[in-house]
């Protein structure tokens, strides 16, 4: 079986060229692999996984050719096994970051009904101010109001009774005490 140099200068440009593009996109915020794909799908046929097999299946196959003279038979079988590598590693790596992404610390303000927080900066009369309170293991700072509509001094604990909207809580002090 003879495979031209030819074919393998094609794969390997035709792999760099994708390549050079997929990374010039990533790099503008375009490339849009994987988006709504779960963290446990493995994809082998992947366009980054394809460009890989691509790109390291010519570059190997010319390098077998043109400088250690090998065999079609040689050459083809280590280029299909370097290509192969490639794309196993390249699905790994894709595959693990997926893994990597977070939905952040999001949460539904109506979580917090019925939770004890602390103003952080005073409440004035008939106004917003803030309070910070402990949520899904991190520290919310959220708009508040207070439920009779008097002040609330700084560092007062108070209780978060509803939702005025989707950033502001309603807030009643606990104890007259200072924290």
């Amino acid at each position: 079986m003879f495979l031209s140099e030819s074919f393998f200068w094609y794969c390997a440009l035709a792999g760099s060229g994708l390549f050079v593009i997929q990374l010039l996109l990533s790099f503008l915020g375009v490339d849009e692999e994987g988006h709504g794909v779960e963290a446990t799908q493995f994809k082998w046929f992947s366009r980054h996984a394809i460009t890989g097999f691509l790109m390291m299946f010519g570059w190997t196959g010319i390098t077998c050719q043109k400088e250690w003279m090998l065999s079609s038979g040689t050459t083809l079988a280590i280029s299909v096994s370097a290509g192969l590598l490639t794309m196993m590693l390249t699905a790994s790596i894709f595959h693990f970051a997926r893994k990597l992404q977070s939905p952040g610390n999001i949460f539904d303000i109506e979580a917090l009904i019925g939770k004890e927080a602390l103003t952080y900066t005073r409440i004035p009369k008939n106004s917003v101010g803030k309070i910070t309170i402990s949520h899904l293991e991190s520290t919310f700072e959220v708009d508040a109001i207070s439920s009779d509509q008097e002040e609330i001094a700084s560092f007062t604990r108070v209780h978060i009774i509803k939702k005025a909207d989707d950033n502001t809580v309603v807030v009643e002090t606990l104890t007259n005490e200072l924290f």
